[in-house]
């Protein structure tokens, strides 16, 4: 019996590259639907689709199989309306514009891509297969059939009363549940001749099917459904296309989320902004931007921000061939724009076929509305950090969190200000390490799965407590939520560097190197920790400014170039204990011991030098004055101290008692 179902789901035998809506072959017709056995088959051949490798690895692919099935085997068909999917699966208003929102359409393209690369790789033919064809989300259920070629060719299924015409046949369930009656046709004769030829020709598959089994078709199958496979990827700078310079900063800090929100989805290597963003206003082409950066996929795209409506076009190139394979334009208000980023970031992981991180998806999909006052704050803020501006960055900050208080990635990113003030001396170190603890603390609260958050929480551990085994949990979490963040890798391998671990700390920033291939930035804290491993030929290979050069230097015994270097280097209080230290070592005390007065007025003023008089003291081989200034590093938390394990200029200090006594305190020995 032929016959298309009015809105319910059909047994539909989908052989080879011919598809019929079959049904009641070999089986009972029931008006309401399936019969019990052959639903049963469905839900059993769910689970095993469930739990195959290509939907393994995908929650949100999971439940979204999952939902579509089972209303359609209960036959709420107005449940698979985009709409209602957009509610239930994704937390959207009932009401939401589905044409500027393709949350649910890039969600269903995911899981119609996993449902052919199981079928494709699935040994065998299965008893059914579901299919959700393009432009609908009621699935089709496809049987095999009981009989044999044979018996279909000898015993044809003739109908009781004329079937509808061929192109409502065509639409079984892939109406969008839209129709629930068929009306009658004149062609409707002429059709059913139509369709007798095509159970022939279908039967005539199937013996070819069985003469040749199904390898050949599911090869053919897999090799038109497959896409090539992007490893590492970068987004370029997207454009300003406002026309209105001043909205640059709006364009790069579009351009940092979804680099963010990508390396947050995937395990893919996803290039670091401080080196894609040597490349705008660049005139390279986009296959020598890609061999620069080591990168099988590139994205570009522009921004155009006009009052409160924002639209971003972006495009996936595969650059290998120099070709497309995506492209989207997306239109929204800005008081949607964390949820855009995210949504950009999903269809992208989908078109590379990304390793989703199904919990990490689902909250870059379903975030709050943003404010508009905020967000703008919080990306000025960002241009402003990225180019070192760390106090005025700190300002954009705030007034972002005073804007919204519930922002977790302005806490964060005012609690990276405050390490990095007090790390530099440009901040009371107990002043700025209580500031960044209280951030990271409000962000982690507000967002616990915020990479950033649990790498500020990872710093605070080190400099304002000194454990670091919390500190390594918190590095291991934030990598876990983004293996991409090219700084975590850094400031990991710089743990590790600071705890004696350098062979660890090597691999882990050989890792930073390879996401941010061009900015420099991971390259200088990889000469760093050559330099403290004493590999200084290692360290001036890869970072040859003046501070490298001169405690490079002065570690040769290069003493006079050593000092010229420092003095090239810059006028603060770190700088000025390595050029009081050269000058110890070379002998100038009286040189040395001017840096002591300057280093000591500077404590008085804001509390930073401590540990830096105790390296001029250990260069004049004073080794009391230089424990007891350690030891006034240590009651003032000084960062400094965090660097006693490897530190080459208190080489002379490490045989006395006292120096264990302090390793020991601070959390460093072994």
């Amino acid at each position: 019996m032929l016959r298309r179902e009015g809105g319910r789901p059909g047994r539909t035998s989908c052989s080879g590259v011919i598809e019929l809506s079959v049904v009641g072959i070999g089986a009972e017709m029931f008006d309401d639907g399936l019969d019990l056995q052959h639903t049963r088959s469905v839900r059993r051949h769910l689970q095993e689709v469930l739990a195959s490798k290509p939907f393994a690895g995908s929650k949100r692919a999971q439940e979204f199989l999952q939902l579509v099935v089972e209303h359609a085997l209960k036959g709420e068909f107005d449940s698979l309306r985009e709409r209602a999917l957009g509610s239930e699966m994704f937390g959207r208003r009932i009401d939401y514009d589905t044409g500027n929102d393709p949350v649910v359409r890039v969600k269903a393209g995911e899981v119609r891509r996993k449902l052919a690369q199981y079928y494709g790789e699935t040994e065998g033919k299965p008893a059914v297969r579901f299919e959700i064809p393009s432009g609908s989300y009621v699935p089709k259920f496809c049987f095999v059939p009981s009989q044999t070629a044979e018996t279909l060719q000898t015993d044809p299924v003739v109908p009781s009363s004329p079937p509808p015409p061929a192109d409502q046949m065509a639409i079984d369930l892939d109406d969008r549940a839209e129709a629930r009656s068929v009306k009658p046709s004149g062609r409707a004769s002429q059709d059913w001749r139509h369709l007798s030829g095509l159970a022939v020709a279908m039967a005539f598959a199937l013996g070819l099917i069985a003469i040749f089994g199904s390898r050949g078709f599911k090869s053919r199958y897999r090799n038109l459904t497959a896409l090539p496979e992007m490893r590492s990827i970068a987004v370029l700078p997207l454009k300003n296309l406002s026309g209105v310079p001043g909205q640059d900063y709006f364009a790069d800090g579009m351009t940092e989320a979804l680099i963010n929100d990508l390396g947050q989805v995937s395990a893919q290597r996803v290039t670091s902004l401080t080196s894609v963003m040597s490349y705008k206003g660049t005139r390279k082409t986009l296959p020598e931007i890609a061999q620069e950066l080591t990168v099988d996929g590139v994205v570009e795209g522009a921004v155009q921000r006009d009052g409160n409506e924002l639209q971003i076009s972006a495009q996936l190139i595969d650059a290998r061939t120099d070709r497309p394979v995506w492209a989207g334009t997306y239109v929204r208000t800005v008081t949607s724009v964390l949820a855009l980023q995210g949504e950009l970031a999903e269809a992208i992981a989908d078109e590379v076929r990304m390793n989703e991180k199904p919990q990490r998806l689902a909250r870059l999909i379903n975030v709050r509305s943003a404010n508009p006052e905020a967000e703008d704050q919080y990306l000025q803020g960002m241009v402003r950090f990225n180019t070192g501006e760390l106090e005025s960055a700190a300002e954009f900050f705030q007034r972002a969190i005073d804007a919204d208080p519930e922002l977790a990635q302005a806490h964060a990113a005012l609690a990276d200000c405050y390490g990095l003030l007090g790390e530099h001396g440009r901040m009371a170190y107990s002043e700025a390490f209580l500031k960044q603890k209280s951030e990271a603390t409000q962000a982690i609260e507000l967002d616990g799965s915020l990479p950033a958050g649990h790498a500020e929480l990872a710093d605070v551990a080190i400099d304002l407590n000194w454990d670091w085994a919390a500190a390594a949990n918190e590095f291991h979490r934030a990598l876990e939520l983004n293996p991409s963040s090219a700084p975590t890798h850094d400031r990991y391998a710089m743990y590790l560097a600071r705890k004696g671990e350098f062979p660890e700390a090597i691999a882990e920033i050989r890792e930073g190197m390879k996401l941010d291939p061009v900015s420099g930035r991971s390259y200088k804290e990889a000469a760093s920790i050559y330099y403290f491993s004493r590999q200084f030929d290692k360290a001036l290979a890869l970072d040859q400014d003046s501070f490298q050069l001169g405690r490079v230097d002065v570690e040769k015994g290069m003493y006079a170039q050593s000092i010229r270097n420092f003095l090239r280097a810059g006028d603060n209080p770190h700088n000025w204990g390595h050029l009081g230290n050269a000058y110890a070592r070379s002998g100038q005390v009286d040189s040395a011991r001017k840096y002591i007065s300057r280093l000591k007025a500077n404590v008085r003023r804001n509390g930073v030098g401590r540990y830096e008089i105790a390296l001029i003291y250990a260069g004049l081989s004073d080794k009391n004055e230089a424990f007891q200034w350690l030891e006034e590093s240590y009651r003032a938390h000084d960062v400094g101290l965090t660097y006693l394990k490897i530190d080459p200029c208190l080489a002379g200090l490490r045989s006395d008692a006292r120096y264990n006594s302090l390793l020991r305190r601070v959390g460093l020995m072994q």
